[in-house]
């Protein structure tokens, strides 16, 4: 019998799928599938491909100008990123994954409208891209902690989401550096749009797996290749900084 807030997860992927099939048929008899700029500075990789990234961003984009005209701001959305994320925590933590997908899933999406808000307001400043860039770290930060708590009485388990909450941070510091240097932000895969969709995919599958097995193995993968691609980043930081 399907848990009851299972249903959650099992709404959103039929909901996904029916966009997809819309935006499929749409890029067919467009000639083409939408692209866009936030996108293509942002870059896709191996493990998150531009193609997915431009039809979330698609997705969103009737919410935007739902937002502009209800005369929301983007750093009010901003904050209602951080408000969901921190629920998330607290549901995960409890081990109810189909809550915490559901409203990591709302946090992530809020963290993608600010931005374009702000675009389309033309309200865009470095003020609100240093409160957008802060809590981001708070809702990444408070996701893993979440899933530490839950997983506080395995000792492997609680390594790998300490290893992955160590390696999401280096990687935006490497990236922070970079910037702070005028150095060419170094490449590399387990990017937080990369983290975040896995650890939702990690949660929705645990929504019909009460230990959380199939969320501890994304953990491993984001604790892995998460300080694997933040060591290869201090590389080719190091190199680029000493060539300059």
């Amino acid at each position: 019998m399907i848990k009851s807030e299972a249903w959650f997860v099992l709404a959103v992927f039929v909901l996904m799928l029916s966009l997809g099939l819309i935006y499929f048929l749409r890029g067919l008899a467009g000639g083409g599938f939408k692209r866009y700029e936030r996108v293509d500075r942002q870059g896709g990789s191996a493990l998150l491909g531009k193609g997915v990234m431009n039809f979330a961003v698609w997705c969103v984009e009737p919410l935007v100008r739902l937002l502009q005209r209800c005369s929301i701001t983007p750093n009010q959305v901003t904050f209602v990123s951080l408000l969901l994320g921190l629920l998330a925590a607290v549901s995960i933590a409890f081990g109810h994954f189909g809550c915490g997908f559901f409203l990591a899933l709302l946090s992530g999406i809020s963290d993608v409208l600010d931005g374009m808000l702000a675009r389309l307001q033309a309200t865009s400043d470095r003020g609100g891209v240093v409160l957008d860039s802060t809590i981001d770290r708070y809702v990444d930060f408070m996701l893993l902690a979440g899933c530490a708590l839950f997983f506080r009485h395995q000792t492997w388990a609680l390594l790998g989401c300490l290893l992955a909450i160590h390696g999401s941070f280096m990687i935006s510091y490497t990236t922070a550096k970079a910037e702070a240097m005028t150095l060419a932000v170094p490449r590399g895969v387990m990017k937080r749009t990369e983290r975040y969709v896995y650890l939702l995919l990690g949660l929705a599958a645990s929504a019909f797996w009460p230990q959380g097995l199939p969320l501890l193995l994304v953990i491993w993968v984001l604790a892995v290749l998460g300080n694997v691609s933040a060591a290869l980043r201090f590389r080719a930081l190091y190199l680029s900084a000493r060539a300059g």
